[in-house]
């Protein structure tokens, strides 16, 4: 999969929300869908045991060692720093089948100022790719070294939703189509 924005199918969340609930008693997986607007991913952002992982792309803006602020390359004349549009957080990054993502297709965003928004926001990454793949790593490095114990504790599970995401593949008859 190439480096773009993509929806993850709703199925495909709750099943990994309900896998990492009935093991934590809670689950960081994240929300899609918000004020019937539905959030989306950017991916391939990493590969693990030969699956795609996805980090979602947030509003939140505070800068974190395992998050990215998106900025735009213009800068604000007033504060001379580049306004920041958006954030990588690699603690919820959750491996995904190729079959439950869903291409974003600009031409669907309701408003101009959405899309360009957005624009912005895939073009950062792309621009990005190197450092958002290294962070992605050195994320889920931290979260499974058990070193860092109140990252782990607010991060999705990743090798549980590994797991959940073979089993997927499995009853659906994906034959671990991931990559």
């Amino acid at each position: 999969m190439d480096l773009y924005f993509y929806y993850i199918k709703p199925d495909y969340i709750d099943y990994l929300k309900r896998i990492e609930y009935d093991k934590r008693g809670f689950n960081c997986v994240p929300n899609m869908n918000y004020w019937n607007t539905n959030k989306f991913t950017f991916g391939a952002v990493l590969e693990v045991n030969s699956m795609n992982y996805y980090v979602p792309v947030s509003s939140y803006s505070k800068k974190q060692q395992d998050v990215i602020l998106i900025t735009d390359k213009s800068k604000n004349k007033k504060t001379h720093s580049n306004p920041v549009l958006g954030s990588l957080r690699f603690a919820y990054m959750i491996p995904v089948p190729n079959s439950c993502c869903i291409k974003l297709d600009f031409d669907k965003i309701p408003t101009e100022k959405s899309r360009v928004h957005i624009a912005k926001e895939l073009s950062f990454c792309r621009r990005n790719r190197d450092k958002i793949l290294k962070q992605a790593q050195k994320t889920y490095d931290r979260v499974l070294s058990g070193k860092y114990l109140e990252l782990s504790k607010h991060s999705c599970d990743f090798k549980l939703l590994e797991n959940a995401c073979l089993h997927y593949c499995i009853e659906n008859g994906l034959h671990n189509s991931t990559n």
